[in-house]
């Protein structure tokens, strides 16, 4: 009998935690969808959230202290699940600082084909906080400054640049979506490669190889990949949280 009403509880438990963790992931998505619909820029409100999810207030601020903290957090969940799909990507012996190179144009090119996922990901609480891109990024400026191609001589300092400069640029796509340049994009990363200490000559080299090596992996691994800049590039679709928080 014991063990039955034992049973009985954690089903109970589960059960709770598994509507739970719905109706977060269900006003993440309502989070989203406002965002994206913003034509402006600026927070959706609480009103439009809880519309969108078909829920009352009460109910969103069980999950949520704010609109504010749910975006947040679907901008962290946003840039942890393309760090996930970039870390998945490479298979061969790629080095540490190609790797770094072409993730921060994975990066751009991505903002440039969704500005909306573009204005979550620069967001200063997204790129900012102790994230696998930042310690992704840190441990690759490291091999690379260790393997002479790169010279800074702190790096944090080299990370904040690195970081500081994508965010931006993150920024800069959200905004200007209706006139964004495939040179903004390369230049972009080749002024980053440049303030770490790479000659501009290598910098461009390095960054038309990174090109070259997307244009070739993209249509294969990557579900969102789209060449922006030939007919067809836009997605079109609606954006989706592909994990749960």
């Amino acid at each position: 009998m014991a063990r039955a009403m034992d049973e009985a509880e954690d089903h109970r438990v589960r059960v709770a935690a598994e509507r739970r963790a719905r109706m977060r992931l269900r006003l993440l998505q309502a989070v989203l969808d406002t965002c994206a619909l913003q034509t402006e820029g600026g927070l959706p409100s609480l009103d439009d959230v809880a519309a969108r999810a078909a829920v009352s207030r009460a109910t969103f601020y069980k999950y949520f202290t704010s609109v504010e903290q749910a975006v947040d957090e679907v901008g962290r969940n946003q840039v942890d699940e393309m760090i996930h799909t970039l870390v998945a990507l490479f298979d061969g012996p790629e080095p540490p600082f190609f790797r770094m190179t072409v993730a921060i144009q994975l990066f751009l090119l991505r903002g440039v084909l969704d500005p909306a996922w573009a204005a979550f990901a620069s967001r200063p609480d997204t790129l900012a906080y102790d994230n696998i891109l930042l310690r992704g990024i840190t441990t690759h400026l490291e091999a690379s400054r260790d393997a002479g191609i790169v010279h800074f001589a702190d790096i944090e300092a080299a990370a904040t640049i690195a970081i500081g400069t994508l965010r931006e640029a993150m920024s800069h796509l959200a905004r200007h979506k209706e006139d964004v340049r495939r040179d903004y994009v390369e230049e972009v990363e080749v002024m980053i490669l440049r303030a770490i200490g790479l000659e501009l000559d290598a910098a461009r080299k390095t960054v038309r190889d990174a090109v070259v090596f997307i244009r070739g992996i993209g249509p294969d691994r990557l579900a969102w990949w789209r060449d922006p800049w030939t007919a067809g590039g836009e997605t079109g679709r609606r954006p989706v949280l592909l994990r749960p928080a």
